[in-house]
């Protein structure tokens, strides 16, 4: 609500300027005016009421120091992984661009200059998209600090901007990962600690951090219940997004890898906590440290080309190109969950036996008649 303002702009002689002092909620302000005659006065009165109707609280912020505002929130409310993002898209391409500018006078031409040059850096499609969601966000907290009334609505990613390079296994490879078992360590070949990892993971499509958080108690009566994801730095979240949580009917082929799995751990003495431990701490996977063994056994067993983690995850979608496209995306986490909760209704059940039916053919295909090769665990 306005404040009304009883104060008037008074000539300073000794200053040569115009100056009005005005307060509300406690807060006292002082504005000035360089500029002689009625002009100066009139101009003085206007930012006095522009602040006193909440308008222009920050009207000489500029962006580094909103910048600066807005990560110390993303900091206190997100994950560390969020944190980072939101910190390298300012640093590397929001503030060399429209560091200086007041965010008062910011225009949504400015907001899409910084766009149009990630553009023209060579940024990926995805990485467009992150630096809008960045843009638009900081502009968010800005409008709810009364920094400015901008609201960018029509800010556009070039449709010539260049995707990601996914690589996928070919279907050689994915014969292959199912064949060897082993990998090599200190000049010695041994049996890959992580095998039925990597197996699952191209067999139901998880992320690296959901497989990384995979507890034996998230699997029951044959579903795999998706509840977490452990990022880089170690934290454990919900997941991704909300489509993240999700549940997955294991497939023939998945239980296999998951009682091969199980068994390992029996015989090695681990507790039976997580499906996925590390080796060395008997605790959750480092991100680098799946990374690093699934490269070292991909190297040692001659795959072409070698992907990372993640792109099993795009080669379980490339695999299964003749499953529904809206199966596939609640099993790999991109439409909203049904089941939430975990109570996991007809209908919802039923979608997804057909999705791991379709999944078990698809990999027949490739394995055999049987869904297995025959050096398979």
């Amino acid at each position: 609500m306005k404040s009304e303002r009883r104060a008037q702009a008074a000539w300073v002689e000794s200053r040569q300027r115009w100056q009005i002092n005005v307060q509300a909620d406690g807060e006292r302000r002082t504005f000035t005016s360089s500029r002689p005659g009625p002009r100066g006065r009139v101009e003085v009165e206007k930012k006095a009421d522009a602040w006193l109707s909440g308008q222009a609280v920050g009207e000489n912020i500029r962006m580094e120091a909103l910048a600066k505002q807005y990560l110390e929130s993303v900091e206190a409310a997100c994950s560390t992984s969020h944190y980072n993002q939101q910190e390298q898209l300012c640093r590397l391409h929001i503030l060399p661009i429209i560091g200086r500018k007041k965010v008062a006078k910011l225009t949504e031409n400015d907001l899409q200059a910084v766009i149009n040059r990630g553009y023209k850096d060579g940024l990926s499609k995805k990485t467009l998209g992150n630096l809008r969601s960045c843009l638009t966000a900081m502009i968010k907290y800005a409008r709810r600090s009364k920094y400015t009334d901008l609201r960018p609505e029509d800010l556009v990613i070039p449709a010539s901007a260049k995707r990601s390079n996914k690589e996928i296994l070919s279907p050689e490879d994915v014969k292959k990962l199912f064949e060897i078992s082993t990998t090599l360590w200190r000049n010695k070949e041994i049996p890959d600690w992580l095998i039925h990892a990597y197996r699952v993971q191209v067999l139901t499509g998880l992320r690296p951090g959901e497989l990384i958080g995979l507890r034996w108690d998230d699997i029951r009566d044959g579903v795999i219940h998706v509840r977490r994801s452990v990022n880089i730095y170690g934290e454990t979240t919900a997941g991704k997004n909300e489509n993240a949580i999700r549940s997955i009917v294991v497939s023939s082929l998945v239980a296999t890898e998951l009682k091969a799995q199980r068994q390992q751990l029996v015989d090695a003495g681990y507790p039976l906590e997580l499906v996925f431990p590390s080796r060395t701490t008997e605790k959750n996977l480092r991100h680098n440290e799946y990374y690093v063994a699934f490269r070292r056994y991909q190297v040692y067993n001659k795959f072409d080309p070698v992907i990372s983690p993640y792109e099993l995850r795009h080669t379980y979608v490339s695999v299964n190109d003749e499953m529904p496209t809206g199966l596939k995306k609640q099993v790999v986490g991109h439409s909203r969950s049904m089941d939430t909760e975990g109570i996991y209704g007809h209908k919802k059940a039923g979608d997804m036996r057909r999705a791991a039916e379709y999944s078990d053919a698809a990999f027949a295909k490739i394995l055999g008649s049987d869904g297995r090769s025959d050096g398979a665990v």
